[in-house]
Protein backbone atom coordinates (compact mmCIF):
# COMPACT_ATOMS: atom_id res chain seq x y z
CA UNK A 1 0.00 0.00 0.00
CA UNK A 2 1.23 3.37 -0.85
CA UNK A 3 0.61 5.46 2.18
CA UNK A 4 -0.32 3.95 6.03
CA UNK A 5 -3.80 3.51 5.79
CA UNK A 6 -4.15 0.83 8.37
CA UNK A 7 -4.89 2.39 11.58
CA UNK A 8 -5.52 -0.30 14.45
CA UNK A 9 -7.11 1.51 17.95
CA UNK A 10 -8.35 0.36 21.13
CA UNK A 11 -11.70 1.94 21.01
CA UNK A 12 -13.26 4.75 18.69
CA UNK A 13 -11.86 6.99 16.78
CA UNK A 14 -12.69 9.64 19.40
CA UNK A 15 -12.12 7.62 22.65
CA UNK A 16 -9.06 5.28 21.82
CA UNK A 17 -5.90 5.30 24.06
CA UNK A 18 -3.80 3.62 22.05
CA UNK A 19 -3.64 4.34 18.21
CA UNK A 20 -1.33 2.65 16.07
CA UNK A 21 -0.52 3.07 12.09
CA UNK A 22 0.73 -0.35 10.69
CA UNK A 23 3.15 -0.38 7.30
CA UNK A 24 1.05 -3.03 5.98
CA UNK A 25 1.64 -4.57 2.61
CA UNK A 26 -1.14 -6.56 2.50
CA UNK A 27 -4.58 -6.48 3.65
CA UNK A 28 -7.26 -9.29 3.17
CA UNK A 29 -11.11 -9.41 4.38
CA UNK A 30 -12.97 -12.54 3.85
CA UNK A 31 -16.46 -13.85 5.00
CA UNK A 32 -16.68 -17.33 4.96
CA UNK A 33 -20.38 -19.34 5.22
CA UNK A 34 -20.80 -22.40 6.47
CA UNK A 35 -24.06 -23.36 5.13
CA UNK A 36 -25.79 -27.06 6.66
CA UNK A 37 -25.36 -30.00 4.01
CA UNK A 38 -27.41 -32.95 5.33
CA UNK A 39 -26.89 -35.85 3.30
CA UNK A 40 -29.72 -38.27 2.56
CA UNK A 41 -29.45 -42.01 1.60
CA UNK A 42 -29.47 -42.99 -2.33
CA UNK A 43 -30.95 -38.78 -2.83
CA UNK A 44 -29.64 -35.58 -3.53
CA UNK A 45 -28.15 -33.92 0.10
CA UNK A 46 -30.43 -31.07 1.59
CA UNK A 47 -29.09 -27.33 2.23
CA UNK A 48 -30.03 -25.62 5.10
CA UNK A 49 -28.97 -22.22 4.87
CA UNK A 50 -29.52 -19.80 7.70
CA UNK A 51 -27.71 -16.91 6.94
CA UNK A 52 -24.38 -17.51 9.48
CA UNK A 53 -21.13 -16.13 8.05
CA UNK A 54 -17.80 -15.39 10.03
CA UNK A 55 -15.87 -12.01 8.50
CA UNK A 56 -12.23 -11.81 9.23
CA UNK A 57 -9.23 -9.75 8.46
CA UNK A 58 -5.53 -10.66 7.74
CA UNK A 59 -3.28 -7.78 7.60
CA UNK A 60 1.01 -8.32 6.82
CA UNK A 61 3.01 -6.19 6.86
CA UNK A 62 6.91 -4.46 7.87
CA UNK A 63 7.74 -3.03 11.63
CA UNK A 64 11.28 -1.50 12.64
CA UNK A 65 13.63 -3.46 14.72
CA UNK A 66 14.82 -1.30 17.28
CA UNK A 67 13.00 1.74 19.02
CA UNK A 68 14.10 4.83 17.20
CA UNK A 69 16.97 7.09 19.61
CA UNK A 70 17.31 9.95 17.00
CA UNK A 71 16.69 12.96 19.09
CA UNK A 72 16.53 15.50 15.87
CA UNK A 73 13.14 13.81 14.98
CA UNK A 74 9.36 13.88 16.58
CA UNK A 75 9.48 10.45 18.85
CA UNK A 76 7.13 9.24 21.50
CA UNK A 77 8.44 6.36 23.49
CA UNK A 78 10.85 5.59 20.26
CA UNK A 79 8.01 5.47 17.72
CA UNK A 80 7.15 8.50 15.07
CA UNK A 81 3.82 9.06 14.62
CA UNK A 82 1.24 10.67 11.86
CA UNK A 83 -1.19 12.92 11.78
CA UNK A 84 -4.81 11.65 10.75
CA UNK A 85 -8.34 12.99 11.10
CA UNK A 86 -10.96 10.21 11.27
CA UNK A 87 -13.90 9.11 8.96
CA UNK A 88 -16.75 11.03 9.55
CA UNK A 89 -19.11 8.86 10.97
CA UNK A 90 -22.23 8.67 13.16
CA UNK A 91 -19.88 7.80 16.00
CA UNK A 92 -17.58 11.14 15.45
CA UNK A 93 -19.78 13.50 13.78
CA UNK A 94 -16.89 16.42 14.34
CA UNK A 95 -13.57 14.72 13.71
CA UNK A 96 -10.05 16.11 14.74
CA UNK A 97 -6.99 15.06 13.75
CA UNK A 98 -5.34 12.88 16.32
CA UNK A 99 -1.33 11.23 16.07
CA UNK A 100 -1.12 7.70 15.00
CA UNK A 101 2.01 5.93 16.50
CA UNK A 102 4.57 3.89 14.01
CA UNK A 103 5.31 1.22 16.50
CA UNK A 104 8.62 -0.75 16.39
CA UNK A 105 8.41 -4.94 16.98
CA UNK A 106 8.58 -5.14 20.63
CA UNK A 107 5.88 -2.21 21.34
CA UNK A 108 3.85 -3.91 18.46
CA UNK A 109 3.86 -7.28 20.18
CA UNK A 110 3.20 -5.67 23.76
CA UNK A 111 0.49 -4.29 23.11
CA UNK A 112 -0.79 -7.61 21.55
CA UNK A 113 -0.11 -9.70 23.70
CA UNK A 114 -2.23 -7.12 26.42
CA UNK A 115 -4.96 -6.98 23.81
CA UNK A 116 -5.04 -11.34 23.36
CA UNK A 117 -4.95 -10.95 27.32
CA UNK A 118 -7.50 -8.63 27.88
CA UNK A 119 -11.42 -9.85 27.50
CA UNK A 120 -12.82 -6.21 27.86
CA UNK A 121 -10.46 -4.16 25.29
CA UNK A 122 -12.74 -3.40 22.23
CA UNK A 123 -10.21 -2.65 19.22
CA UNK A 124 -11.06 -1.02 15.92
CA UNK A 125 -9.51 -1.18 12.95
CA UNK A 126 -9.42 1.30 9.90
CA UNK A 127 -8.96 0.56 6.73
CA UNK A 128 -8.32 2.92 3.82
CA UNK A 129 -10.79 5.65 3.38
CA UNK A 130 -13.44 4.91 5.55
CA UNK A 131 -15.38 7.97 5.18
CA UNK A 132 -19.44 7.45 6.14
CA UNK A 133 -21.75 8.39 4.83
CA UNK A 134 -20.89 9.09 1.39
CA UNK A 135 -24.29 9.11 -0.32
CA UNK A 136 -27.55 7.95 0.33
CA UNK A 137 -30.96 5.98 -1.07
CA UNK A 138 -33.98 5.92 -0.40
CA UNK A 139 -35.88 2.53 -0.50
CA UNK A 140 -38.82 1.20 0.70
CA UNK A 141 -40.27 3.87 3.07
CA UNK A 142 -36.47 4.70 4.38
CA UNK A 143 -33.14 6.18 3.86
CA UNK A 144 -30.19 3.34 3.66
CA UNK A 145 -26.72 5.64 4.36
CA UNK A 146 -23.69 3.56 2.40
CA UNK A 147 -19.90 3.79 2.53
CA UNK A 148 -18.72 4.39 -1.11
CA UNK A 149 -15.56 4.43 -0.59
CA UNK A 150 -12.85 1.23 -0.68
CA UNK A 151 -12.45 1.63 3.30
CA UNK A 152 -14.09 0.97 6.32
CA UNK A 153 -13.75 0.58 9.88
CA UNK A 154 -14.50 -3.08 11.21
CA UNK A 155 -15.12 -4.08 15.51
CA UNK A 156 -12.15 -6.46 15.53
CA UNK A 157 -10.39 -9.20 18.12
CA UNK A 158 -7.11 -10.30 18.01
CA UNK A 159 -7.04 -13.86 16.99
CA UNK A 160 -3.51 -14.34 15.81
CA UNK A 161 -0.33 -12.39 15.73
CA UNK A 162 3.07 -13.42 14.14
CA UNK A 163 6.42 -11.92 14.02
CA UNK A 164 8.96 -13.32 11.92
CA UNK A 165 12.71 -11.88 11.34
CA UNK A 166 14.51 -12.87 8.02
CA UNK A 167 18.52 -13.49 7.18
CA UNK A 168 19.69 -9.70 5.40
CA UNK A 169 16.92 -7.73 7.42
CA UNK A 170 17.59 -8.28 11.06
CA UNK A 171 16.58 -4.22 10.94
CA UNK A 172 13.07 -5.11 10.62
CA UNK A 173 10.97 -7.41 11.33
CA UNK A 174 7.55 -8.89 9.28
CA UNK A 175 4.63 -9.06 10.89
CA UNK A 176 0.59 -10.71 10.60
CA UNK A 177 -1.95 -10.29 12.34
CA UNK A 178 -5.45 -11.61 12.03
CA UNK A 179 -8.66 -10.68 13.31
CA UNK A 180 -12.43 -11.94 13.81
CA UNK A 181 -14.78 -9.13 13.25
CA UNK A 182 -18.33 -7.60 12.88
CA UNK A 183 -19.28 -6.87 9.66
CA UNK A 184 -17.59 -3.58 7.81
CA UNK A 185 -19.34 -0.32 9.56
CA UNK A 186 -22.22 1.04 7.69
CA UNK A 187 -23.25 -2.41 5.74
CA UNK A 188 -26.81 -2.80 5.61
CA UNK A 189 -28.29 -5.87 5.94
CA UNK A 190 -31.62 -6.77 3.84
CA UNK A 191 -34.75 -7.16 6.40
CA UNK A 192 -35.94 -10.72 7.33
CA UNK A 193 -38.78 -11.77 5.29
CA UNK A 194 -42.52 -12.01 7.19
Amino acid sequence: MATIAVLLRNGNATDATVRYALKCSDVSVQITKTPIQIPIPQATPQLIDIGVFRPSITISGVVDGPAMVDTTTSTYEGMQYVSHTPAHTNETPTPSSQNYYIPYKNKLEDVAYAWIADENTDLELELGNATFPLYTTHTHGGSHYHQATSGGIYKVAIQQARFQLNAAKEDRWDFTMQFVCQSRNGVAFPQAQE
